[in-house]
Parts: structure tokens; sequence; C-alpha cells
């Protein structure tokens, strides 16, 4: 996996199944080994239901399984839902305000755990139980959300989050109809967790997994040594697809300089930091079989806070959009290949998106 790419994300790198055919099959070849991964600094709490990072998102997409997942796919297409320790997308009922999923037998933990129902609820109790950051947001329309805020302790979702152990299924009621609910429950935040897991931010501190890695070492200071787990049988390679390096180290701490060097040098494979803007040019011409673009479907904004002065005049508001010179922004980023202007909240090839710029 040596000198394999400069600039990625990390789920694709670990699942490996967007690439070309004549490309997966190289990887089929080649699966093993190991692939060094570098940042400048960890991305806080290893605790899924908590973290609110991209960089530990990424991650978090080859070690845990939601009941749905994004496909494990390349552009538009992995913005497709699809079942994953659900056998298949929900049946919805109730005018749409009713979900019922059947999960899938035989999965097990990296603990060695048998994953059931009971696990499906715990989890979603644990959303707000440790006060997860989107438990107020994405999670809110859930029936028995809002006593769930109130008082995080004591949270049950009753008649929320129903499991039946016998037929297997998990029922979801929610409040009103939501056309966003499944693309919520593929975010790590509602990731499956074992029942018996604390209530608690686990910090460093991994928790069994289900995905086809594990994390078997953290040290926030050194770095993150991620390894197959034991128990893992692909079910679904468009949800969970079995991955090509045998370890990935994730190694913290070398500037975003240092990481470009070691990748150059072989000492390394990808890093997660931005590249430095001043050596864009020269990895486009000397190092372009090391330097991959994939392009990240995000934007990057300042915001405007229109309750108070001057930002409650939309005069001053669109002021500072006139005065904002957005194709300088472009080339700060690394020019017209690695970004793009935009004028609104949806960006480039995102669902939604109407170039009116």
């Amino acid at each position: 996996m040596k000198k394999l790419l400069l600039a990625a994300t990390a789920a694709a790198l670990l699942a490996g199944t967007w690439l070309a055919p004549a490309q997966a099959e190289y990887l089929k070849e080649h699966r093993g080994g190991t692939i060094r991964l570098l940042a400048r600094s960890a991305a806080g709490t290893l605790d899924p239901h908590i973290n609110y990072t991209d960089q530990g998102w990424q991650m978090y997409q080859p070690i845990y399984d939601g009941l749905v997942a994004f496909r494990k796919a390349e552009g538009m297409d992995g913005f497709t839902i699809v079942p994953d320790l659900a056998e298949a997308l929900p049946q919805v009922s109730n005018d749409g305000k009713t979900f019922t999923f059947k999960l899938r037998k035989g999965i097990k933990f990296s603990s060695g755990q048998d994953l059931g129902v009971k696990d499906v609820v715990a989890s979603f109790q644990r959303i707000f139980k440790v006060s997860g950051p989107t438990s107020g947001t994405f999670y809110a329309g859930i029936v028995g959300a809002d006593k769930c805020l109130a008082d995080t302790k004591s949270c049950t979702l009753e008649g929320g989050v129903v499991g039946d152990e016998a037929a297997g299924t998990i029922t979801i009621n929610i409040t009103k109809p939501d056309a966003e609910l499944l693309y919520k429950l593929a975010l790590p935040h509602a990731m499956v967790l074992p029942a018996d897991t604390p209530a608690e931010d686990m910090g460093s501190k991994p928790i069994p997994s289900t995905g086809a890695y594990m994390i078997s070492a953290f040290d926030p200071n050194k770095g993150m040594t991620v390894s197959r787990n034991p128990n893992f049988k692909q079910w679904s390679e468009e949800a969970q697809p079995d991955g090509y390096p045998d370890v990935v180290q994730y190694d913290f701490g070398l500037s975003e300089e240092a990481a470009v060097t070691a990748i150059q040098n072989g000492e390394a494979d990808w890093m997660f930091d931005a590249l430095p803007s001043d050596r864009l040019g020269e990895l486009g011409s000397k190092s372009m079989d090391q330097l991959h673009i994939s392009p990240l479907s995000a934007w990057w904004y300042a915001p405007l806070n229109n309750r108070l002065a001057p930002f409650d005049n939309e005069k001053a508001r669109q002021a500072v959009a006139y005065a904002i010179d957005r194709n300088t922004l472009v080339k700060l980023f690394g020019g017209k290949v690695l970004a793009s202007p935009v004028c609104q909240v949806l960006p480039p090839d995102f669902p939604g998106h109407e170039d009116y710029c």
C-alpha cells in the first residue's frame, strides 16, 4: 500500500469499493499489509455517539454500523441509503411516521458478543443519555425524545424505539413525517453499540464494533491503531465492504509540511489535514503519481448573526457577501481543480444543488 494516496477520504481508502474495476482488481491482488495515515492531532473522543468531527466520522465508516448506511461508492452514488445492520430498507407506515426494520442475523461485535435487538434499542437511548450533539436536532422527532431531552439519565424513548426480540424487528415512531430520517440514521451518531456500553463519554477507550475493522489501540497524543475485526463476515458490499489493509496506523503530531514530506519519501500514505497551499504547484508537477483528488461535497462559510447589529440589517449582510472575493478564496484552497466558488448553502454535487451563482 506504499505511496498510495496523498489526499482522499479514509472511508473510501479502507473500503476501496468505489475504485474502477481495474483498480479494485489491483487492490484485491495486493490485499493486506499496513497503511499509515497522518494528522496534526487526534479528533477528540473515540465515542461515536459524541464525536462530531469530519476526521472522526471518516474513521467510523469501516468500524461501526447503523441500521442503514450511505453506499460506499464514489460521487453522487455515495448519497444513496442502503440497508446495513437491517436486512432491507424499512417498511414505512402510519402516514410516514412509523419505520419498521428487520435486523440481520449472525452479526457479532468485535468483542464476540452477538448483535441483537436490545443493542439497537439501547443505542438509541444512549444517544440521549450521553447528550449527543445531535440528540436535540436530528433525533428530536422520535416519540419520547422530548422526555429524554428533559431528563437524559432516565431516557427510555418509550413508544419511540420499540424492539421485538421474537420477530427480530425494531420499530421507530416519529411525531411527524421526516423525509430526511434515513439520512440521519445513516450518520455515526446513530451507530449501534453493545447494550452494556456505559452511558458516558468513553473518551480514549475503544467501544466494540461490528464493522470490518476495530480500534485496537489509541493514544490521543500519539496515534490510533485500527486492525481487522476477527468476527467480521461481509454481509453487504454496498454498506460495509471488507477492507484491503490488515492494519491502519493513524499517527498524530506531524505538521502539514512534515506530513507531505513523509508521504513523498514513502514513509506514509495519506494525510487528513489540508495540503499547504504553497506546495500545491510542486505536488501537482513533481508528485503526480502520489496525488489523487477525491472531491468533498462540503462548504466553508462565515456565519453572520442576523439578531445582532449590524447584521440584523439585510443591507449589511449583502454588503459582506458582495465584498468577499470568492475567486481569491478558491485560489487559497488550491485553485479550480480543488475548489469552486458558491453562493448558497448546498455545495456542488450535493443533492438539491442548483448552480445559479
